[in-house]
């Protein structure tokens, strides 16, 4: 049998090298009785939290301070618990990436399908940003399948300015009196929403282009895939 390869992680957002000082500093802080585990159930409770807090701002904004450390949870539970199996030594590469992705995937879906509901974005639009999550997830996916790498943003975006994204327009919204119609047809917003979604699909379609023409290049030139990145470059694989 072939030996199992390491999925290389790639992350080149703009806030990745911070963050990383940041997940340094606290991994080892972190109880030793919490686990990995733990950590990525804290994340799923951090974005269920402010999935009802988003729907509850429909009676009042005092909830946006609970949307707000929601969010923050999730990233902290996210972001930490495959960095604390690497720091402890404690890695299991495949059910480590089938969970975290896993519970990653419904909690963003929670998250965007909350705004829906929220007063700050129309189903519509939430919908719109759902369905280009979910075509950047799939190609994230099926990327790291054809080159061994795992693309972790996108354009200077990953998970975490994403989040930031989420918490700064709930605030905004709210600050601005921003109240979007359920389903009654387009308003500005959405049409803004709906176009900036065409751009990134057309963005993703550019880019698997071009990746397809490098794998196939690799194969013409027997290759046979993408070559191993050094780990203290890129990271290890992915693991809880």
């Amino acid at each position: 049998m072939a030996p199992q390869r390491n999925l290389n992680r790639k992350n080149s957002s703009f806030l990745a090298h911070s963050e990383q000082k940041l997940i340094q500093w606290i991994l080892p802080r972190i109880p030793a009785r919490t686990t990995s585990l733990h950590l990525t159930g804290f994340g799923m409770v951090g974005s269920f939290a402010a999935a009802v807090a988003l729907i509850g701002c429909n009676w009042s904004h005092l909830w946006l301070p609970i949307v707000a450390l929601g969010i923050s949870i999730n990233w902290f539970g996210d972001s930490l618990d495959g960095a604390l199996a690497r720091f402890r030594n404690e890695e299991r590469p495949r059910f480590g990436f089938l969970v975290d992705h896993t519970c990653d995937l419904f909690s963003t879906i929670m998250l965007i399908v909350a705004f829906g509901f929220s007063p700050f974005l129309s189903l519509v639009a939430a919908l719109s940003v759902l369905l280009c999550y979910l075509l950047f997830s799939s190609y994230t996916y099926i990327r790291a399948a054809a080159h061994h790498v795992h693309q972790m943003s996108y354009l200077g975006l990953g998970g975490t300015e994403f989040r930031i994204l989420m918490i700064g327009w709930s605030y905004l919204a709210a600050f601005l009196e921003v109240r979007q119609p359920l389903v009654n047809g387009l308003s500005g917003l959405d049409i803004g929403i709906l176009a900036l979604a065409a751009i990134a699909v057309v963005a993703l379609a550019t880019k698997a282009i071009g990746d397809a023409r490098d794998v196939a290049f690799e194969e013409n030139m027997g290759l046979g895939g993408a070559p191993e990145l050094a780990q203290d470059d890129v990271g290890t694989a992915v693991a809880l």
